[in-house]
């Protein structure tokens, strides 16, 4: 498995300054794109910058270093990196990949913590093929999935811990006499 900089496999970006007056907290029919701060979508605003499956990195403020994903039309403020993937890159492994990674550990000391887009660029990660890279996103989302959605995943953790529970009272409880 080779070892590559972000900055070999990914664009990494700054987005692009927009005064707070034009983002709009929740989306009505003018103002339908999300916006992206440094800490995750800010509110709504009426034009986009950005197109198509991104990942997100919030590169300013406490939580710089959090990672989102994008897909669709878009706004991205200069508080975020918005990353493109190579085609030889999975941008949903890429998610996952950036998220692990801690970036918040990278930021500046300062008063207000910040991310450098070139600091991250010469961060290395394992690149597996593309094959692999879409089998961990197919298990790491299946475990989104039920970790994150009370009608899918809540259901079914209860129905394994019944079962799991009624085998275990069933192996406490048999007395079967000893041969």
């Amino acid at each position: 498995m080779a070892w590559k900089t972000l900055g070999e496999v990914f664009d990494m970006r700054a987005g692009k300054h927009i005064s707070a007056s034009k983002i709009f907290v929740e989306s009505n029919t003018t103002y339908i794109y999300p916006c992206f701060g440094g800490n995750g979508v800010r509110g709504y605003v009426e034009e986009f910058n950005h197109n198509g499956e991104h990942v997100i990195i919030g590169r300013q403020g406490a939580l710089c270093g959090n990672v989102q994903r994008a897909n669709g039309k878009f706004y991205a403020t200069e508080h975020a990196v918005v990353v493109t993937a190579q085609s030889s890159i999975n941008i949903h492994w890429a998610f996952y990949m950036l998220t692990v990674m801690n970036l918040n550990q990278y930021a500046s000391k300062s008063a207000q913590p910040g991310l450098a887009v070139g600091k991250l660029a010469e961060l290395k990660i394992p690149i597996p093929p593309l094959e692999i890279q879409q089998k961990i996103v197919a298990i790491l989302d299946q475990f989104d999935t039920l970790t994150q959605s009370i009608s899918d995943g809540l259901p079914r953790e209860i129905a394994l811990r019944r079962r799991q529970y009624e085998y275990y009272r069933g192996q406490l409880l048999n007395f079967a006499p000893a041969a």
